[in-house]
């Protein structure tokens, strides 16, 4: 029997949004200004959820700790800039979160990309209208998933349950936060996680599309 929640709480890139293809552009437009070879598609995906600096580590073979990591980090970022409003939604997104609010159901995105980024997003799609709450590190004094600080602060937000919310994310970050947090958690496989990941991983539950979570209420 698949047990039900009264709230969802969601990661951004790569569960509700598919931002792969934005990234592949930019991080090529940085690669090319820097005299290096492209990547492809696999390669960011990949990637992705990891974030920039992961983009930057394997794609310029460096560590954050080089000297031009910083540089090429924010060149990233600033290519980014031009392009991160194109995202879209992966398919059955739109009609889940309406589903949820339809029924009254809590729900919230708690995610690693910056503020200024994720406000926009969630501006482009009118998400603030409904979300309970919308946590960028910003909001927990710059700490990140696996940190349960921002799933905690979005948590505040809701008279819900522990027992009654659920983390869903396609990263190990998600898992872990979620963990680390006390709340159970669900692994998007349709994100950017790869199987040999994903077999490493023992979340709550795991979903192939996200319509799938529509058992869970």
């Amino acid at each position: 029997m698949q047990k039900k929640y009264k709230c969802f709480l969601f990661d951004l890139d790569g569960t509700l949004l598919d931002t792969a293809p934005e990234f592949l552009t930019c991080l090529n437009a940085t690669l090319k200004k820097n005299n290096r070879q492209s990547v492809t598609y696999e390669f960011v995906r990949n990637r992705v959820s990891d974030g920039v600096g992961r983009l930057i580590q394997d794609s310029f073979i460096i560590d954050e700790n080089h000297s031009e990591f910083v540089e090429l980090r924010n060149d990233l970022l600033d290519e980014y800039d031009k392009n991160y409003l194109l995202s879209e939604t992966f398919p059955g997104v739109d009609e889940f979160l309406n589903e949820l609010s339809k029924n009254k159901i809590d729900w919230m995105i708690v995610t690693n990309k910056p503020k200024k980024f994720s406000q926009d997003i969630c501006e482009k799609f009118e998400w603030q209208h409904n979300a309970k709450a919308i946590v960028s590190p910003e909001d927990v004094d710059g700490k990140r998933k696996p940190d349960p600080r921002s799933l905690n602060a979005a948590l505040a937000k809701t008279t819900t349950k522990k027992e009654q919310s659920i983390y869903i994310g396609d990263n190990w970050r998600d898992i872990e936060a979620a963990n680390n947090s006390g709340i159970d958690s669900a692994l998007a496989l349709y994100g950017y996680i790869d199987k040999k990941d994903a077999s490493l991983l023992n979340p709550t539950s795991k979903i192939n599309q996200i319509k799938d979570l529509i058992n869970f209420i």
